[in-house]
């Protein structure tokens, strides 16, 4: 899950190198799947290897050369309505890629009413079934001040942020490890905004169970204090079960300071001269993994650094294993006599075993005996598990995304 997306990769190569990032992380099964659905396409036994690289294009944010092989083998096995989906969230997730050029091409010749309208272009729903569609406007044109600050509310170890979505209120989540902004039909229709119709542009499931929704993508003004984010895409299932989430596609234009003793956010825009402040406290090094906006830090798990995803968003434990064998792998295998839990997330719950790890630590937070869960229905585990937000309790941090550098100051 660290490899990043490179120019010029042949859809081969960028396969080999998406195995071997899972190889590098542990997740020798994963790996395994991955090596066998190739094997099997290679062998024109596509039904087959349709089935098994869906499993892996059925995750949160997908890695784009997997949903490109997945339709290839479901436009060979002569499923073709899904074949145009997942060619879809190919040109979605990496427009500007060969894998996505070789997508645009094909889906032209399955559906020429397509209209991609560039790399730059924004998303219709309901117009050519989720293409791109030119607007005559930007897409996610930020506007406002340097620097400013929003005050937060905390409940239940959830940052909930005051948010205006086409000039309407609404609380979010504030979710470093949310791809996109966030949201349920249905709760766009309490807030008194019309939801997207048509077509929709895939499937896509959360990190607590395997079940699968329908998504489309809206575009939409955002609003997060003297910040305004115009025509920018707004990712929104049937029915959202979790808190509508504030991720990435918003906060990737900002570095930003959570100061948990103030509940205050405070936000630096990165184009701007102020975001070269300088820092205070220690910093500690990440990844910023393209494929999703993923954090990555490496973190001392029971004496052992190991890459783990910033996500402030998840509120049940401190770390969350996608699966009892990631667990396993990390060196912090499930006990026979852990308890079974119920764990709650935008597609709904599923279940966990709960125990506790012996020793955390990341820079000068370290932490004993630390709150710990492994996924039972989890889809998959080729996402790194998350950090969540309880660890970084009594501690300021800034996200600097410019330098790659999480800066924690003790408050």
């Amino acid at each position: 899950m660290l490899l990043k997306r490179r120019k010029n990769l042949t859809p081969i190569t960028a396969a080999a190198g998406f195995s071997l990032a899972l190889f590098i992380m542990g997740q020798a099964s994963a790996q395994d799947s991955v090596a066998q659905a190739y094997k099997l396409y290679q062998q024109k036994r596509y039904k087959e290897a349709a089935q098994m690289f869906d499993l892996y294009a059925n995750t949160p944010m997908p890695d784009p050369t997997i949903c490109y092989y997945a339709a290839l083998s479901n436009q060979a096995a002569g499923n073709t309505s899904r074949a145009k989906a997942l060619y879809k969230q190919v040109v979605y997730l990496s427009p500007t890629s060969s894998i996505g050029q070789y997508a645009q091409g094909v889906l032209r010749k399955l559906d020429p009413s397509a209209n991609f309208g560039g790399a730059g272009a924004s998303i219709s729903p309901g117009a050519g079934g989720g293409y791109p569609q030119h607007s005559g406007q930007s897409e996610g044109v930020v506007s406002g001040p340097d620097e400013g600050s929003v005050y937060y509310r905390e409940a239940d170890n959830q940052i909930w942020v005051p948010v205006e979505l086409n000039n309407r209120s609404i609380e979010m989540e504030l979710d470093t490890g949310a791809p996109t902004l966030f949201i349920g039909k249905n709760q766009l229709e309490k807030i008194g905004v019309r939801p997207p119709e048509g077509q929709a542009f895939g499937v896509t499931g959360g990190s607590s169970n395997s079940n699968l929704q329908n998504f489309w993508m809206m575009p939409a003004d955002i609003k997060v204090g003297p910040f305004s984010l115009s025509n920018t895409k707004v990712k929104v299932i049937t029915t959202n079960h979790a808190a509508p989430l504030l991720g990435q596609t918003f906060l990737q234009f900002f570095d930003y300071t959570v100061d948990q003793s103030a509940k205050c956010i405070r936000f630096r825009r990165k184009s701007s001269g102020s975001a070269a402040t300088a820092r205070s406290g220690y910093s500690v090094p990440f990844t910023f993994q393209e494929a999703g906006n993923r954090i990555i830090v490496d973190v001392e798990l029971n004496g052992k650094k190991l890459p783990m995803m910033l996500d402030t968003g998840n509120s049940a434990c401190t770390i969350s294993f996608m699966s009892v064998q990631q667990a396993t792998t990390y060196g912090c295998k499930p006990p026979a006599d852990a308890a079974i839990g119920i764990h709650s997330g935008v597609s709904g719950s599923g279940k966990v075993v709960e125990y506790t790890a012996v020793r955390l630590k990341l820079g000068p937070i370290d932490r004993s005996n630390v709150r710990v869960s492994a996924n039972l229905d989890s889809p998959s585990d080729t996402e790194a598990p998350l950090l969540g937000h309880d660890f970084f309790e009594g501690w300021q941090y800034n996200i600097d995304l410019k330098e790659r550098k999480l800066w924690l100051l003790r408050r």
